[in-house]
């Protein structure tokens, strides 16, 4: 299913594009809605419920529930995505961060597609390119491959965070600083601080 909505997400965008082209170049006079589609405020609160429920700390979470809720919300955006419903930049960034907290590839795979899309509409381009960087470093992680930016941490048994492995010669730290990205050596002092803050916990 997720394929097909795929294709469909191609040709949302496509339109999109299209009618985004049309409104500058054609002279026609469209209303303002339809020159500025209205951001969907049922995915916003879906967004805002994603956001809120990971405010707890990570040990805080109770991860069974949470996976319940958020295999809803994708449920819902699956719809709204079949139904033509996500438009404006901002929509397809909540859509891409609420899948990007799935579970399997297909679920990470849709996030990259969708954060790419909002990173082409957008005009500030700075948080949907650090999450087109943080999509493809957990798709890598998925496929049990090495992240290009570094934006993956893993949690080891005994609660220690450490940055995922990282391959050294794809990403230059100035690419990772053009995506709005941590550089390597700002990620692994994230890493230590991560720690000193959980030993200072006990």
């Amino acid at each position: 299913m997720k394929k097909t909505l795929i294709k469909i997400l191609i040709y949302t965008y496509c339109i999109t594009i299209h009618d985004s082209l049309a409104d500058h170049g054609t002279g026609i006079d469209k209303t303002s809605e339809s020159r500025h589609p209205q951001e969907n405020e049922q995915l916003t609160r879906l967004f805002n419920q994603d956001q809120i429920a990971r405010k707890l700390s990570h040990d805080e979470i109770d991860w069974n529930v949470l996976n319940h809720k958020d295999k809803n919300r994708r449920g819902k955006v699956l719809k709204m995505l079949a139904e033509g419903r996500i438009k404006t930049s901002k929509d397809f960034y909540h859509a891409a961060l609420i899948f990007q907290h799935g579970n399997n590839v297909e679920d990470i795979r849709l996030a990259h597609a969708l954060t790419t899309i909002a990173a082409t509409l957008a005009e500030d381009k700075s948080k949907a390119n650090w999450l087109k960087a943080a999509t493809w470093d957990r798709l890598m992680m998925n496929l049990n491959q090495p992240q290009w930016y570094g934006t993956q941490f893993v949690k080891d048994p005994s609660g220690n965070w450490s940055l995922y492995d990282i391959d050294p010669d794809i990403i230059s730290d100035q690419q990772r600083i053009d995506w709005s990205v941590r550089v390597i050596e700002e990620s692994k002092a994230l890493e230590k601080s991560l720690n000193n803050t959980k030993e200072g916990k006990h």
